[in-house]
C-alpha cells in the first residue's frame, strides 16, 4: 500500500513538471469519456433500469395478430376471454390511454389520463401516493363515479393538500368524486393526470369483436412460467376463440411481450449504434494519447536507463508508468462527468418524443461506476505499450550519448504508426456512418408531403360527449366554428381534419366494394379512414386528379352520401379503370346497414410519414361520417397570410366566444408537425454527426503530433539528407509521403469495416443504399486532405531545417 502512495505522488510530481503535457491528455480523455457518460445514462435509464414496477421483468403486454396487423391492441371482447382462460398470468388488466377536458378549477383545461380495470393497481404493484385505489365494485357500469388523479395535478390544481379526498373533480361534464392521488413516479405509456375506472367506458361499447378501440392489456407471469409457455397458451386460446367465432377471429392470433421489451424496441437499435459510435470516439483518444506516452516514453529513457541501472526492477518502472496513465485517465473521466452533466439537459432535450419516457435520466450510482470502470480499463488500455517500452529499455545504448535523439527503436515506431492508422480508419468508420445519415435525412427532409404546408395552424379541438351528447349540437358547434374561424383577419380558410397528414395517427378501416363482396374473412379489405369537412383537401393544396372535390352540399343531411378517395386507392382497388361513379360501403359485411357511397373524385396523394411509401385513403365529409361512426375529436385548421403563430389568440378567442369551456390542445404550424415527424431521424444524425466530428479532429491531432514527432526525432536524419543534395521539395514529400502512406491504409481498413457494418445502419436509411458509393468517395475525399494538411504542417517545418545545425543535433 505503501509503494502504491509513493507511485500516485510520483505520478502527480510528473504531470505537474508538464503540465501542457497533462493538460492537453486530460482534455482529449475528456472528450471521450463525456460524450461515453451521456449516451451511457441514457442507455441505462432506458434499456437497462427495471421499470419502476413491482417485479417489472415479469409484466407482459399481450396485442392480438392479424393476417394484415402484426400487433394491436385487443378488442374488449377478446380481452376478456384472455382474462378468463389464461392460466399463465397471476392477474391481467386493460386499460387505455385517454385525455380529458377538466373544468370547474379555473381556465379549462384538456388533460392525459387513462381508464383501467381495477386489476391494474395490483397486477403493476402500485400504491397511491394518498388515499386509495379503485374497488371492484367502483369498476363497473352504473358505479359511483370515483378517479385518481395524478400527483402534478394534485400539486397544480389542489395546492397539494391532503384534504382533496373527496373533493369532486369535472372531467368531460361528469363529476367524479377523489379517491386517491398517483405517486409522482408513475407513468405507463404516457403522462397520467387522472385515472378512471374501465369497466363504465367498456359497457358502451359494441359487442363487436372486429373493433379495436386502443385497448392496452397487460398481465403479470406466475412465478416459474416462461415468456414461450405464456405465448404458447394464449395461441391455443386464439385458435378456440377463432373457431367459436369465425365470422370475427379468423387469422386473429395473440402475441406476449415482455413489457420492458415492448416499450424499447423502437429506440434500442439507435442507442446500441450510438453507445457504439462514443465508444470508438474514446477508442480514437486512448489512441492518441497512447502516442503521446510513446512518444514521451522514448524521451524518458534516459531516466528509465538510470532507474535501471540503480536496482529498480522492470516490474517496477511499468506499475510507475500505469500510474501515471491511470492518474490521467481519472482526472480525464472526472472531467468528462462534468462534460456530461453540462450536457445532459440539452441531450434530453433534443431527444425530445424519440426516447420512451420511464423515468429520469441523469448520473445515478451505474453511471459513476461504469465511467470509473471505464476509466480505469481505458488507462491500462493506452498505458500498456509505454510501460511495456519502458521496462525494456536497453541501459547501455539508451546512456550512450550517440544515440540520443533516435527514434526509441523500428519496434516502437511500428506501435506508433500502428495506433495511428487505428485512429484514421475508426474515424473512418464513423463519418461513413455519419455522412450515409446526413444524406438520408436530407432526402427525407426533402420529401414532398404531398400538399403544402405553408402558413397553416393546427390545434386539436377534443369536444365533450358529456356537453355534446346530441349529435345535431355537436355538429352545429363545427358548422360555428368553422364559420367564425375562417372569418378571422388574415385567414384565408379554414378546415376539419379528425387525423392529420404526417402525423402517423388515422383511422384504418374495412370496407366493401359494391359488386365485389368478399368471398369469407380472407377477403376482406381495408383504407386509411379520414373525416373531414368540405374544403380540407383544396385549403391542402392538394391536386384533383380526376372528378370532384367535396362540397359543401355534400354535407346536408339529405345528401348523397359520397366519397373522395387518393390516386394509391384508386390505383390499388380500381386497377386499369376509372373509379368515378363506383360505390363503396365501410364495415367487412355488405349486409351491414352502412349506406353506399358513391366515389365522386380522386386526388393525389398525401404522406401520412415521409419515410413511408403513400397508402389508400378515402376522405369523407364530416355530417356523413358521423351518421355512420360518431366521432368527438376534430383537429382545425387555418390558412393564414402571415405567420401563423400570429393568429393562435384570435383562434383561441373564437372558440373561447362559442364555448367558454372548450379547450385548445397541441397548437402548432404544419411545418412544426412535419418537423416533429422525422425527430427521431434528426437525433441520431446530429449525435452521429457530432461524435464523427470530434473522431476526425482527435485522428487528425493524432496524426499531426505523430508527425511532428517523427520529425524532431529524423532532424539529423534530414539535414545529412539536405547535405547530399536532397532539395526542399524532397523533404516536403518523404515526410507527407509517410503521412499519407499511413493515412491511406487507414482508410483503406476503415472503408473494408464500413462495408462489413452496412447493414447496422441500413434500417435508419431513407433513400440511401447502406454502401452508397457517392458518400464513401466524399468520406474517403475529405479524410485524405485532411490529413495531408495535417501532414503538411510538420513537413514543412522540416524544409526550414539548417543542415549544419541540424548535424549537430542530438
Amino acid at each position: 500500500m505503501e509503494t502504491a502512495w509513493k507511485d500516485l505522488r510520483f505520478a502527480f510530481r510528473t504531470l505537474a513538471k508538464n503540465p501542457g503535457f497533462a493538460a492537453v491528455a486530460i482534455l482529449t480523455l475528456a472528450l471521450g469519456f463525456g460524450a461515453n457518460t451521456a449516451i451511457f445514462s441514457v442507455v441505462n435509464a432506458v434499456l437497462l433500469r427495471p421499470l419502476p414496477f413491482r417485479d417489472s421483468d415479469r409484466l407482459c403486454l399481450l396485442t392480438e395478430r392479424m393476417r394484415t396487423v402484426p400487433s394491436i391492441g385487443p378488442s374488449y371482447q377478446n380481452y376478456r376471454d384472455w382474462r378468463d382462460q389464461a392460466q399463465s398470468f397471476e392477474t391481467i388488466f386493460a386499460a387505455r390511454n385517454a385525455t380529458f377536458t377538466l373544468t370547474g378549477l379555473g381556465d379549462p383545461e384538456r388533460i392525459p389520463g387513462q381508464q383501467a380495470t381495477a386489476s391494474f393497481f395490483p397486477t403493476l404493484g402500485i400504491n397511491p401516493q394518498l388515499g386509495r385505489t379503485f374497488l371492484p365494485e367502483e369498476d363497473k357500469a352504473g358505479a359511483r363515479q370515483v378517479a385518481l388523479i395524478g400527483y402534478g395535478l394534485w400539486q397544480r390544481r389542489f395546492g397539494g393538500t391532503a384534504d382533496v379526498l373527496g373533493k369532486p373533480i369535472t372531467l368531460d361534464n361528469q363529476t367524479y368524486s377523489i379517491i386517491g392521488v398517483l405517486p409522482a413516479s408513475f407513468q405507463l405509456f404516457q403522462p397520467s393526470d387522472v385515472l378512471l375506472p374501465f369497466e363504465p367506458w367498456a359497457a358502451t361499447l359494441p359487442d363487436d369483436r372486429s373493433w379495436h378501440q386502443g385497448i392496452i392489456a397487460m398481465g403479470r407471469l406466475k412465478p416459474g412460467v416462461s415468456l414461450e409457455h405464456a405465448s404458447a397458451e394464449m395461441t391455443a386460446i386464439a385458435k378456440r376463440l377463432e373457431q367459436q367465432y369465425p365470422i370475427y377471429d379468423t387469422d386473429v392470433g395473440a402475441n406476449v411481450f415482455l413489457l420492458h421489451d415492448r416499450m424499447v424496441q423502437n429506440v434500442r437499435p439507435a442507442l446500441l449504434v450510438l453507445l457504439a459510435a462514443v465508444g470508438l470516439v474514446l477508442l480514437i483518444a486512448c489512441g492518441n494519447i497512447a502516442n503521446l506516452l510513446l512518444a514521451r516514453a522514448s524521451s524518458r529513457g534516459r531516466e528509465m536507463a538510470i532507474r535501471t541501472a540503480i536496482g529498480a526492477k522492470r516490474s517496477r518502472l511499468v506499475r510507475q508508468l500505469l500510474t501515471e496513465s491511470l492518474v490521467l485517465a481519472l482526472a480525464g473521466s472526472a472531467l468528462g462527468l462534468l462534460i456530461a452533466r453540462i450536457v445532459m439537459v440539452p441531450l434530453v432535450q433534443l431527444a425530445g418524443n424519440t426516447l420512451p419516457n420511464l423515468g429520469p435520466i441523469g448520473i445515478d450510482r451505474s453511471v459513476l461506476f461504469f465511467t470509473g470502470a471505464l476509466a480505469v480499463l481505458s488507462g491500462l488500455i493506452f498505458g500498456l505499450a509505454p510501460a511495456l517500452q519502458a521496462g525494456n529499455t536497453d541501459i547501455r545504448s539508451v546512456l550512450n550519448e550517440a544515440t540520443r535523439g533516435s527514434t526509441g527503436g523500428s519496434r516502437h515506431v511500428r506501435v506508433r504508426n500502428m495506433l495511428a492508422v487505428t485512429e484514421v480508419a475508426l474515424a473512418m468508420l464513423l463519418l461513413i456512418g455519419a455522412g450515409l445519415l446526413i444524406r438520408s435525412f436530407d432526402r427525407l427532409a426533402n420529401v414532398e408531403p404531398g400538399f403544402h404546408p405553408e402558413n397553416v395552424l393546427v390545434a386539436d379541438i377534443p369536444v365533450s360527449q358529456r356537453a355534446y351528447p346530441r349529435d345535431a349540437e355537436r355538429m352545429a358547434f363545427f358548422d360555428q366554428m368553422l364559420e367564425r374561424t375562417a372569418a378571422l383577419p388574415g385567414v384565408t380558410g379554414a378546415a376539419f381534419a379528425q387525423s392529420l397528414p404526417v402525423s402517423g395517427t388515422g383511422g384504418f378501416i374495412h370496407f366493401n366494394i359494391q359488386g365485389h363482396p368478399p368471398k369469407d374473412a380472407h377477403d376482406y379489405i381495408a383504407t386509411g379512414y379520414r373525416v373531414v369537412s368540405p374544403g380540407y383537401l383544396q385549403l391542402l393544396g392538394v391536386p384533383l386528379m380526376q372528378g370532384r372535390m367535396l362540397a359543401a352540399s355534400d354535407n346536408g343531411e339529405r345528401a348523397p352520401y359520397v366519397v373522395v378517395i387518393n390516386q394509391s386507392m384508386a390505383q390499388q382497388y380500381f386497377p386499369g379503370e376509372s373509379p368515378l361513379g363506383k360505390r363503396v360501403q365501410l364495415g367487412a359485411l355488405p349486409e351491414n346497414q352502412v349506406p353506399w357511397m358513391e366515389v365522386v373524385g380522386v386526388v393525389g396523394d398525401m404522406k401520412q410519414s415521409l419515410d413511408a411509401d403513400a397508402k389508400s385513403e378515402m376522405f369523407v365529409a364530416y355530417r356523413q361520417a358521423n351518421a355512420m361512426l360518431p366521432f368527438f375529436v376534430m383537429s382545425i385548421l387555418l390558412r393564414t397570410t402571415r405567420d401563423p403563430r400570429q393568429e393562435i389568440s384570435a383562434l383561441r378567442s373564437a372558440i373561447q366566444q362559442l364555448n367558454p369551456n372548450q379547450p385548445l390542445v397541441r397548437v402548432r404550424t404544419m411545418q412544426e408537425l412535419i418537423s416533429g415527424s422525422v425527430s427521431d431521424s434528426r437525433f441520431r444524425t446530429l449525435l452521429l454527426g457530432i461524435f464523427a466530428g470530434t473522431a476526425l479532429l482527435l485522428s487528425v491531432v493524432g496524426l499531426y503530433g505523430l508527425m511532428a514527432y517523427s520529425v524532431t526525432q529524423r532532424v539529423q536524419e534530414i539535414g545529412i539528407r539536405m547535405t547530399l543534395g536532397a532539395q526542399r521539395g524532397d523533404v516536403l514529400r518523404m515526410v507527407v509521403g509517410q503521412g499519407v502512406r499511413l493515412a491511406l491504409v487507414g482508410i483503406g481498413i476503415g472503408l473494408a469495416g464500413a462495408l462489413a457494418l452496412s447493414r447496422v445502419l441500413a434500417r435508419f436509411l431513407y433513400g440511401v443504399t447502406a454502401t452508397d458509393p457517392i458518400t464513401y468517395a466524399a468520406v474517403a475525399a475529405v479524410l485524405a486532405t485532411v490529413t495531408i494538411l495535417a501532414c503538411w504542417i510538420p513537413a514543412r517545418r522540416a524544409t526550414r531545417v539548417d543542415p549544419i545545425v541540424a548535424l549537430r543535433y542530438e
